[in-house]
């Protein structure tokens, strides 16, 4: 849902409501803010799903005194509000260029994946564990060791 938040903020100077407006836009969900107000003490918050609670405390903590005027739910513009002037033309269909299909690259190194351990069957005869044991069936695939030359081709930049 997108809404607009109308905050008013104690802001006397430029730095004050630059700093304002750069706190703001970094909040989530915040898709543009303007200053608004008479003497350009309230910034107007647009975005999807802002959580204007946290941005009022981040407001206070990081420039000045911060309370909430408003809220207000933006609605998308409907399909019968279009202007007569769009329907009259006509539209002109351009013929549609053919672009070359871009092939991707295929990668020089195969991702790397965790070794699985193979591990001796428990001994079911009721004599005991081995002194080994798990131990893996390849002493050189152990987990966590690196391989060194996997691919001598492949070059990381």
């Amino acid at each position: 849902m997108k809404q607009k938040i109308l905050i008013r903020i104690a802001m006397t100077d430029d730095t004050t409501r630059a700093k304002a407006m750069k706190t703001a836009v970094q909040f989530k969900g915040v898709n543009a803010v303007e200053i608004k107000g008479d003497h350009r003490n309230q910034i107007e918050v647009t975005g999807v799903e802002v959580d204007m609670i946290a941005l009022i405390n981040t407001l206070r903590k990081k420039v000045a005194f911060a309370e909430l005027v408003s809220v207000a739910k933006v609605e998308p513009p409907k399909d019968g509000d279009k202007k007569p002037e769009e329907e009259k033309k006509p539209e002109e269909k351009k013929p549609e260029e053919k672009k070359p299909e871009e092939k991707k690259p295929e990668p020089c190194c195969q991702p790397w994946q965790k070794p699985e351990p193979c591990y001796q069957p428990w001994p079911h005869d009721g004599y005991g564990v081995p002194s080994s044991y798990p131990y893996p069936c390849d002493p050189y695939n152990q987990i966590g060791e690196p391989v060194y030359n996997q691919d001598p081709n492949c070059r990381i930049m």
